[in-house]
């Protein structure tokens, strides 16, 4: 047996020895956050002897300490929904919001099901033999202790245990290896006497380096203290300590779930859950994301439409490893697939899956792939964990829009659309038909309809035909302003998309252009960055900031990358172009007037630190 820690970061390994287990767990569960309370509940609920491990003196982690009492999409069901119930009730005899009670009923749950608490606690170390996890150290009160078990659950929601396994893990998105930002919860008194909650996206922190970490929470709270982001009908009461950290490490599984089967609606064989929601990647750098996600969030703006994604056993199990299941965020998919798979009503049924399938593995002495899947099932469904209404299919799921998402295959249907100012699905539909449907594409650029004539152009660009060039190149120089609304958030504007497709399509006539649009002074000037004044959550809902100058900007320094890295012969004028454009801080400025270490100020510093890095 060899014993595994991490000393600075860095892994260590060496024999085991003679250390002796303090006690003996059918099923330890690290991290007793949003997915890992519902595992051990959901594990001795099934009849294990738990050991549950958190570094809080507190369970229930960001829905407790991180104070997010409300949930945004993912499907309710299993577990959760009693616990919710009960909460509220609580909340309206004793308290003020679902919080406090929340914290009460979990760890009741847990001494209820033969769930053992350590609370203020760290995973140290992993006992192995070969890739077969056997046990733990653990520092609790000064001392540290040594566990064994059947099952070992990661529920870290960082892939700590993991990392420390050895487990393979990706960290953030390939252009600048940044996560999603992260978030600093306000809460306030309003004048009704109930509380109040706001998010507010706070940057891009690494959370594994305790020292950016720090600076990171400061400057956070800090910005929620500006006077800008005050509420005049409510009192500030508090900031919650713990942050919300919406993506971390990710392990590599034995499957790992992509954009691209999320997208084209994958089906598994033998699901233990489904999460539900949009591409929920905040940040306003859209430009950074990977074509994939482009393709969909910006050149089709379909940011908003929500997709099912099942999730299956071979999801949840570190590539290559045994006895060790991940319950949570840092489950096995892409970065763009983690903005989705990360809700709190899904991670809930997450923990609860997974709680099951380590029980059943050690009642009967086999690893959790052994297990039969139809007993598994009988429970997930018995609870609601899984049900076949989870398997939504695509959907626009909110007020402004409702309804399902077929993608469209009729030429006469997808004309119809274009001619709207919601293209979004016949762009997106175009795309997946392919060749196909280019001549009509061609036919439509033609017509005098200036909405059907674009919107075919945008469809062609996304296809990869270049027979839409000079249309683009058009909204480009005329600097169009319109924006879609095909989403009730997150819309693009025309002129950002035709940008980003021409980048991709490597466009050469394109670059004096983007040259004017990076470099010139006078470009700020120019009436498209000061039309759209009003705040708008349909386009931006942030004050001090000019998204329609962020987004072409941005867009416009990816598109001159792009265009250097097809071109070899552009090379020097690219980034002769990129480094005029960012030698000073001039668009920051036009950004926002926001200070220095505010998400603001950030979000264009960030495209600026990238674009130097790639010249």
């Amino acid at each position: 047996m060899i014993y595994r820690r991490l000393v600075n970061g860095k892994a260590e390994e060496k024999p085991a020895g003679c250390e002796s287990f303090h006690k003996h767990f059918e099923v330890i569960v690290a991290g007793l956050g949003t997915a890992g309370i519902y595992a051990a509940i959901s594990a001795g609920r099934n009849g294990a002897q738990v050991l549950g491990i958190d570094r809080l003196s507190a369970v229930g982690g960001m829905g407790t300490v991180g104070y997010v009492s409300g949930y945004y999409y993912g499907l309710g069901g299993g577990l959760h929904i009693k616990v919710d119930e009960e909460a509220e009730q609580l909340a309206e005899e004793s308290f003020l919001n679902t919080v406090e009670p929340k914290k009460y009923l979990f760890e009741n749950k847990a001494k209820e099901n033969n769930v053992e608490l350590l609370l203020e606690s760290t995973v140290t170390g992993v006992f192995m033999e070969g890739k077969t996890v056997k046990g733990v150290s653990v520092f609790s009160k000064g001392e540290t202790l040594n566990f064994s078990c059947d099952i070992l659950i990661d529920a870290t929601a960082d892939a700590n245990v993991c990392t420390i396994a050895g487990c393979s893990t990706r960290y953030g998105r390939e252009t600048d290896g940044l996560t999603r930002p992260f978030t600093s919860v306000r809460i306030s008194l309003r004048k009704d006497g109930l509380l109040a909650r706001t998010n507010h996206d706070s940057g891009y922190v690494n959370q594994n380096d305790p020292f950016q970490l720090s600076q990171g929470i400061l400057h956070a709270h800090r910005s929620q203290l500006l006077e800008e982001f005050a509420d005049p009908d409510s009192r500030l009461l508090f900031i919650a300590p713990f942050v919300g950290i919406r993506e971390g490490r990710l392990i590599e599984a034995e499957i790992t779930i992509t954009a691209r089967d999320v997208i084209e609606c994958k089906q598994a064989d033998e699901p233990l859950f489904y999460g539900y929601s949009d591409f929920d990647k905040h940040g306003k750098d859209h430009a950074l994301e990977s074509e994939v996600l482009q393709d969909l969030y910006v050149a089709a703006n379909l940011s908003t439409v929500c997709f099912s994604v099942p999730v299956t056993l071979q999801n949840l199990i570190p590539k290559g490893y045994k006895s060790l299941l991940a319950a949570g965020r840092h489950l096995g998919v892409d970065h763009d697939t983690a903005s989705i798979l990360r809700m709190k009503r899904d991670m809930q049924k997450c923990g609860e899956s997974v709680g099951v399938c380590a029980a059943l593995a050690a009642r009967y002495g086999v690893q959790p792939t052994e297990v039969p899947y139809q007993e598994i099932k009988k429970i997930l469904e018995e609870t609601g964990c899984l049900t076949e209404e989870h398997n939504k299919g695509i959907w626009f799921d909110d007020r402004y829009r409702k309804e399902k998402v077929k993608w469209l295959k009729c030429p006469e249907k997808i004309k119809a659309e274009l001619k709207t100012d919601r293209p979004g699905i016949a762009i997106y539909s175009c795309k997946l038909l392919g060749d196909s449907i280019v001549p009509h594409l061609k036919k439509w650029m033609e017509e005098n309809d200036k909405m059907l004539r674009t919107n075919s152009a945008l469809a062609l660009g996304l296809i990869g035909d270049a027979s839409c060039l000079d249309t683009l190149r058009e909204i480009v120089r005329n600097r169009d302003a319109f924006y879609y609304k095909d989403c009730r958030r997150t819309n693009q504007l025309r002129s950002a998309i035709a940008i980003y497709l021409l980048g991709k399509l490597g466009d050469l006539e394109i670059m004096p252009t983007l040259r004017e649009i990076l470099c010139d002074p006078l470009e700020y000037e120019k009436p498209l960055y000061h039309e759209i004044t009003e705040l708008s959550y349909h386009f931006n809902n942030t004050k001090n900031f000019n998204e329609v100058y962020y987004q072409i900007v941005s867009q416009a320094a990816m598109a001159v990358i792009r265009i250097m890295r097809k071109h070899e012969e552009v090379k020097e004028e690219a980034r002769e172009i990129l480094k005029k454009a960012f030698e000073d801080d001039r668009h920051i400025r036009n950004t926002t007037a926001m200070p220095p270490k505010t998400y603001e100020y950030e979000s264009m510093e960030n495209i600026k630190r990238y674009v130097l890095s790639s010249i």
